[in-house]
């Protein structure tokens, strides 16, 4: 009678080590799978078509919304990506309170909402980052840099797993630099971002080379606004923005 209540006893032990231990094998194997699945910079074949950016968002200041009213007229160019941009907008500018009297964030589904916290409701996978154009000039590239790095790591925090590209800033017309805001300084900055990326793993995309001129201004043909800030492109250099996505990203 001893053995057999012996028996019983450690038989009971097993089955709740087993079933103590089962949660943690499920946890480890969800975990698993969930680190498996995610996307990877090395796991894109670029080039890749429109419909690869279904499950990606934008974000980004004015240069990017012209991008979101090209890509409306022409769905070819990146599927149904969503944008989250705003005339000024920058990479300090996104990290001000939400109620604060002088807020540029973005709307998403009837509301002001943070940039990280857009990207995380629309559960993206691919996030395309274009911001610094409103910030060399206030603060400096050391400034500029220092709030893509607080950004950055809120889109990181709240959408792990996501992709992450970071566009360079893009150049400026010949006659329209002043102060701060120069080619030079955009360029300074650039270089920067693109340190931080190798740093951190993310993936750097040099829009600025594409869209400058044999000396680093905008090209005047993709210049939308020279009468104005001349920052700002055609529909023709947004139509090779988007090419050089699907063969970069």
């Amino acid at each position: 009678m001893k053995k057999i209540l012996t028996a019983m006893l450690a038989g009971a032990l097993l089955l709740c080590t087993s079933c103590s231990g089962g949660e943690s094998s499920s946890e480890a194997e969800t975990a698993a799978v969930t680190e498996a699945s995610k996307l990877g910079y090395d796991d894109v074949k670029a080039p890749v078509d429109a419909k690869w950016f279904d499950d990606a968002v934008f974000v980004g200041d004015s240069v990017t919304l012209k991008l979101n009213y090209y890509c409306d007229e022409h769905p070819e160019a990146l599927g149904s990506a969503q944008f989250f941009c705003a005339g000024s907008l920058g990479f300090e500018s996104a990290l001000w309170d939400i109620d604060r009297e002088d807020a540029v964030h973005p709307y998403y589904k009837g509301s002001v909402q943070l940039v990280e916290d857009c990207v995380k409701l629309t559960g993206a996978k691919k996030v395309f980052v274009m911001l610094g154009m409103n910030d060399i000039g206030n603060y400096g590239t050391d400034g500029a840099m220092e709030s893509a790095r607080n950004l950055i790591g809120k889109l990181k925090s709240k959408s792990d797993g996501a992709l992450i590209y970071l566009q360079s800033v893009t150049p400026i017309l010949e006659g329209h630099e002043y102060d701060e805001l120069s080619n030079t300084h955009v360029r300074a900055f650039n270089e920067k971002l693109q340190a931080f990326c190798k740093e951190e793993g993310y993936k750097y995309l040099d829009i600025y080379s594409v869209m400058a001129d044999e000396n680093g201004y905008l090209r005047a043909e993709y210049c939308g606004d020279e009468e104005a800030q001349g920052i700002h492109f055609t529909d023709e250099a947004c139509g090779i923005w988007a090419d050089y996505l699907k063969q970069n990203v």
